[in-house]
């Protein structure tokens, strides 16, 4: 193994368990607003949207927003599906559908 590697892990290691560490410790004496708080729980959503939006939208470099990209037209049926039965297993299946059924025609 490469020792270069082995010591950027152990750092990493050591920077997340520091950073989550102190947060876990400080967050005992200091109380956060009722209004950051609330805004906290949507934390976990926008952080998913900032990864998967663009493996959606974007395309050889540029912006697709046409019905003729199949991870569009995917998501856009999935999520449909999603507010329609509450689903994840019937969401992700109808997103692989399609996106397989675009691959195929």
């Amino acid at each position: 193994m490469n020792i270069n590697m082995l010591l950027v892990t152990v750092g990493m290691v050591l920077a997340t368990f520091m950073t989550r560490a102190a947060l876990l410790l400080a967050g005992r004496r200091f109380k956060l607003s009722p209004r950051v708080e609330a805004g906290l729980r949507y934390a976990p959503v926008c952080a998913l949207a900032v990864l998967i939006v663009p493996e959606v939208v974007v395309q050889a470099g540029s912006v697709n927003l046409s019905f003729a990209n199949p991870r569009l037209v995917a998501a856009l049926a999935a999520t449909a599906f999603f507010l329609w039965k509450r689903s994840m297993v019937g969401c992700i299946v109808v997103g692989t559908v399609i996106v397989v059924a675009f691959r195929m025609l």
